[in-house]
């Protein structure tokens, strides 16, 4: 099953993580594009880390937000995303989904 949808939460955490990478922050500062390629050796456990600090739809500083700006624009995810698979505990299940 591929599901190209990405939540907005979703791409928020995934330029959280992406912002991680100074070469990321810095070619989409000089161009305003994401680069071609994003090496995602490692981003798994910065995702989980900042998810443990910051929760799952954070508030971008800066360089996230430029970094999300630039993914918006793109249409693209060059070291791939965020998706949520169960939903967000802090939201009220849907009436045809209780009690299942």
């Amino acid at each position: 099953m591929e599901d190209n949808s990405f939540s907005l939460a979703g791409l928020k955490v995934t330029a959280m993580v992406y912002a991680t990478v100074s070469s990321v922050v810095e070619h989409v500062r000089k161009t305003g594009h994401l680069p071609k390629k994003i090496n995602a050796g490692g981003l798994h456990i910065a995702m989980r880390v900042l998810m443990e600090q910051r929760g799952r739809d954070p508030v971008l500083n800066e360089k996230e937000q430029m970094v999300l700006e630039a993914i918006l624009r793109d249409r693209r995810l060059p070291g791939g995303g965020v998706v949520f698979v169960d939903p967000d505990p802090n939201q009220e299940q849907s009436s045809d989904t209780k009690d299942k």
